[in-house]
């Protein structure tokens, strides 16, 4: 058996990927030594989620005990080095070995955060601002406010990532640094733009601005909705290059980007291309949640170690505005520590008890703390068995209910608004405590057999992106009859509306009663249902549970064994990619 075969039969690679490197090497008179291999890992690696395959004897080369020599890759006509410009498939740099395309994208995302980290700092009427500080941020004596601070470094330069859990208060921040930035400029002249990876997330943006603007009487007029980042760059359908990019940029000077966890390396690498060499980027987003679905962990290599101490000049700058003293590195920093601060106060949820408690307790990996929080008998946590039986009891007792309410729902929008009050949130697709099952008994249960795929009230959630209906991968509606009795299918809009689309031209879409975690990434709901296997599974990880857990504003019910806990408390998503390193060096 070759190591091809051996890592065919342990799959660490598919039969894509054998096919992918037996195409590559038939143009290769003489291959280096286990180039079919490391086409075939590198290929598993991109889909695995990873951005390139480690050749330092980490991963899986470890795993199959062959050892590889950069050097003896370069002699080849399928491996080029970082500047060859998509002359060969395949890039080795450093110990690092790629698909072109992604390094392409990975180098496209550092040189514009290197424009942005290098570039000078914006001009900014530090009067007008010590004022508008002071004004929107209370004092906090005894306590430096994270959220002033961010406020400041967000005015002051022209990059500023922002990460915090659910209630850290990321779009409240974001909202004042907004009255400040308007503040800054002449009447008219700050073109913003608000963006989310997700039309639901999108939309929970704008509703999260709208709602401070609601209750402040000098809120401004002029800023946009949000919409998703496809919409935003002009992704469309059959195209290669998007509406806006280096040829056409962003007509913004202002880019506001919530959810930045979902954020893959591609779609990052697109727009960082279409913005302007003049605009401010604020990122938003939770470095400890899930990365995002496709390749990348851009979020968690943006933050890389940073977020709590400063270099001293940065930190100096940010007392004399904010008037608390910060934290300065005893330790070198690289520029990156300058844009990075994390949100730790959670006003949603209390770190002593409940969902805050439980999430806490998840992020330090701590399987005690986890018990103990869930025996608490706190009244937002309950556990239930994941046994099939159980499970289906929990669905009769916990969804059945809630599905006549969305039926008899007077209009869509109250049925949408329903829709989100309670999901069932699972970590995976298959078996007896997978999405398909969970969803097949709903139905089961419902007896909707007899009304066709598109009964009344069913949820669904789109699979597919279409760009000419504006709906994306991940966005959720509900069919539901209009005023005619016709059925049509009902998606949220950025205003709180919901608009119709014909049920002939829904995109390919699936059942969501209940969902997988990775699905529910940039949602909320009242309470969720949070179901783990029964047996222990590489894809449950920390990032996983903690994800789940804090999609719930008000009551959690986790449906797990101990010993799928503990695994999964052990268990850490580690993407590779050349990122972080670029931006962090060794101190991320």
């Amino acid at each position: 058996m070759t190591v091809l075969d051996e890592a065919l039969e342990r799959e660490l690679i598919a039969t894509a990927d054998l096919h992918l490197a037996r195409h590559l090497l038939a143009l290769e008179a003489h291959p280096p030594p286990h180039l079919d291999l490391l086409v075939a890992l590198t290929s598993a690696q991109v889909r695995a989620g990873n951005v390139c395959l480690p050749l330092d004897g980490e991963g899986p080369l470890r795993e199959l005990g062959v050892r590889i020599d950069p050097q003896a890759l370069t002699g080849s006509s399928l491996v080029g080095v970082p500047g060859d410009a998509g002359a060969t498939p395949l890039v080795c740099a450093g110990r690092r070995l790629y698909l072109a395309r992604y390094h392409a994208w990975e180098q496209q995302v550092i040189e514009a955060l290197e424009r942005l980290l290098r570039g000078d700092p914006p001009a900014v009427d530090r009067a007008r601002l010590e004022a508008g500080l002071e004004a929107l941020f209370p004092p906090t004596p005894g306590r430096t406010d994270w959220q002033r601070v961010a406020a400041a470094l967000a005015v002051t330069q022209r990059l500023c990532v922002i990460s915090g859990g659910p209630g850290t208060g990321k779009t409240y921040t974001v909202g004042r640094i907004l009255r400040l930035l308007l503040d800054q400029a002449a009447p008219g002249s700050l073109r913003i733009a608000l963006a989310a990876p997700t039309g639901k997330a999108a939309a929970r943006l704008s509703d999260s601005i709208r709602a401070l603007g609601a209750r402040d009487p000098q809120w401004p007029a002029r800023v946009p909705e949000a919409q998703t980042l496809h919409r935003l760059i002009g992704r469309r359908q059959g195209r290669v290059r998007s509406r806006h990019g280096p040829h056409n940029p962003l007509p913004v000077d202002l880019l506001i980007v919530d959810e930045v966890s979902m954020v893959d390396l591609p779609l990052m690498a697109r727009l960082l291309a279409a913005l302007p060499p003049q605009a401010r980027l604020i990122l938003l987003g939770d470095r400890h949640q899930l990365a995002s679905v496709e390749a990348g962990q851009v979020m968690a290599d943006l933050c890389g170690g940073g977020g709590r101490a400063y270099r001293p000049a940065l930190a100096a700058d940010l007392e004399a505005l904010t008037g608390a003293p910060l934290p300065v590195s005893t330790q070198a920093l690289p520029a990156m520590a300058d844009h990075v601060v994390t949100l730790t106060r959670s006003r949603r949820f209390d770190a002593r008890k409940g969902i805050g408690r439980l999430a806490r307790a998840v992020n330090s990996g701590d399987l005690e703390a986890v018990l103990e929080a869930l025996r608490s008998g706190d009244e937002q946590l309950d556990t239930r068995a994941n046994d099939r039986r159980s499970l289906h009891a929990l669905l009769e007792e916990g969804v059945l209910p809630l599905c006549a309410r969305i039926r008899e729902a007077p209009s869509p929008e109250e049925a949408l608004r329903r829709l989100d009050e309670r999901r069932v949130l699972c970590a995976v697709r298959e078996g007896p405590q997978g999405v398909t099952e969970l969803n097949r008994a709903i139905e089961r249960r419902l007896g909707v057999a007899d009304e066709g795929p598109l009964y009344h009230g069913r949820p669904v959630m789109v699979t597919v992106n279409d760009y000419e209906q504006q709906l994306f991968n991940g966005d959720i509606g509900l069919v539901f009859r209009d005023a005619h009795g016709r059925p049509r299918v009902f998606f949220p809009t950025d205003a709180g509306h919901a608009r119709a689309i014909p049920p002939s031209r829904l995109p390919p879409h699936e059942t969501v009663y209940a969902m997988t975690i990775h699905k529910s990434q940039g949602s909320e709901f009242g309470e969720v249902i949070l179901v783990l296997p029964e047996r222990e599974t590489p894809v449950v990880t920390r990032e996983l549970l903690y994800t789940g857990i804090t999609r719930a504003r008000e009551r959690l019910i986790l449906c797990a064994g101990e010993g799928v806990l503990a695994q999964a408390l052990r268990r850490r998503v580690r993407r590779v990619s050349g990122l972080r390193d670029a931006l962090w060096g060794g101190a991320g």
